[in-house]
């Protein structure tokens, strides 16, 4: 028999002053317990209790093994409540805000994998570029990439997403390739969402900053859109370096001034408060930072939190 089985028994019978109040409490029988006793007796080398006509009481060994069981216990059965509160909070929903390239590309292949470990762990992904407030909305993360919106609650900087310019090697056929960055302003630009015209682009070599003008003739409201305008050789545009990875690697579209930077975006992470970050929260994070540490064009940065202010 285990020892915290007989030390439980042991801390019964003390408890109770007598081997039959111990008996009860435990559902065996009074034989049973005394066996027990014996048992632990035997472990320990000393005997635990003197008998008599009112019941049992502790030796001075005893009261040594006494006070240390009831220690032993106590950490046992918060080890078991700690594992089943490890376990209730591992399952349950999570519900996480991103936009939509972000979300297609890396945030829902992570949900899958995700869910082969932890079974019970349920993520509903809202993939959507307008900015919420994650207090208001019930969100319990948001992934927010170049600014966190007009929310409260807390923001913290994980990483930065490096851009580029792609085009289709059928649009820089019939128009040419770019070899400087004002020769852009000569071709058509796919914008991505209408929220705001862009006018300009901002790129950067060896310290100098070369402000474009464009011209935009398309708007395209869904990253996938925004691919197939690419793909029919309706313009460039400037996409997230994760997004082009396997377009370029299999050749259907080509990089523009590869030796000049575009841009970059920050990516925040957005929670209603410090104490709404569950477990489940806490895996997710965890497994979304490592899956940035393997996507190409994402560099990891820390950041502490930040308390945002309350919207206007």
């Amino acid at each position: 028999m285990d020892l915290l089985n007989l030390l439980e028994s042991f801390v019964r019978v003390i408890d109770n002053g007598s081997l039959s109040g111990g008996a009860r409490q435990r559902h065996i029988s009074q034989p049973a317990m005394s066996q027990q006793l014996n048992l632990l007796e035997a472990q320990v080398g000393q005997e635990l209790v003197f008998r008599t006509n009112k019941g049992v009481k502790p030796t001075v060994a005893g009261k040594i093994v006494y006070e240390h069981a009831q220690k032993m216990l106590r950490q046992s059965a918060l080890m078991f409540e700690e594992v089943q509160d490890q376990a209730a909070a591992e399952s349950g929903s999570l519900v996480v805000s991103v936009s939509q390239a972000m979300g297609a590309d890396i945030i829902t292949p992570l949900i899958f994998d995700l869910r082969k470990q932890y079974p019970d762990l349920s993520v509903s992904i809202k993939m959507d570029d307008d900015l919420i407030d994650v207090v208001q909305t019930g969100i319990d993360l948001a992934i927010r990439t170049g600014i966190t919106g007009d929310t409260s609650g807390v923001s913290r900087k994980i990483a930065i997403v490096e851009t580029c310019l792609a085009a289709s090697p059928d649009y820089l056929a019939k128009h040419g390739m770019p070899q400087t960055p004002e020769a852009l302003s000569d071709l058509n630009y796919i914008q991505y969402r209408y929220e705001k015209l862009v006018s300009s682009l901002d790129m950067f070599r060896h310290g100098q900053k070369h402000v474009v003008a464009l011209k935009s003739e398309f708007v395209a409201g869904h990253p996938q859109v925004m691919v197939q305008a690419l793909l029919n050789s309706v313009g460039f545009t400037r996409m997230p370096l994760f997004m082009m990875r396997d377009f370029e690697a299999n050749g259907q579209l080509q990089r523009l001034l590869p030796d000049y930077q575009c841009e970059e975006k920050p990516v925040y992470l957005v929670y209603p408060s410090r104490d709404a970050v569950t477990r489940k929260t806490e895996i997710f994070i965890d497994a979304m930072i490592e899956r940035f540490r393997d996507a190409p064009g994402i560099r990891l940065v820390g950041q502490k939190p930040v308390q945002l202010a309350q919207p206007a």
